[in-house]
């Protein structure tokens, strides 16, 4: 089963998303942009594995997008780095905050795993 989205009407939805959000340094939409598609790696796709706890039929993604906007504010910069880098010291908190809700993405997993080896 494939899920079709138009990318601009996904922009959109992040623009209104992240428009009001009040933020300690530049608000700058293209920056949040490269921060979403970086983010969006670690759920895979057709080329790159998931990482083992973040599937995207079970909310991962959403899960990691709350995550991002709960923190950007206090990150002091972006994922990214807008010139095709990253801020690995960003980032490394943005993986501190996950691995808070990680456990609870493998226990879905366990729950999945039993209900369909029954």
């Amino acid at each position: 089963e494939f899920t079709f989205v138009k990318l601009p009407v996904v922009r959109e939805y992040l623009y209104l998303e992240f428009r009001d959000i009040e933020l300690p340094f530049k608000f700058d939409f293209e920056r949040i942009i490269d921060d979403f598609v970086f983010i969006c790696f670690f759920v895979g796709n057709d080329f790159l594995p998931h990482l083992p706890s973040l599937s995207i039929r079970e909310g991962a993604l959403d899960a990691l997008f709350v995550i991002y906007k709960n923190l950007l504010p206090s990150l002091g910069d972006y994922l990214t780095n807008g010139k095709g880098g990253l801020n690995l010291d960003k980032i490394d908190i943005f993986f501190k905050d996950l691995t808070a809700i990680e456990h609870e993405f493998f226990k879905q997993h366990e729950r999945n795993a039993k209900f369909f080896d029954q």
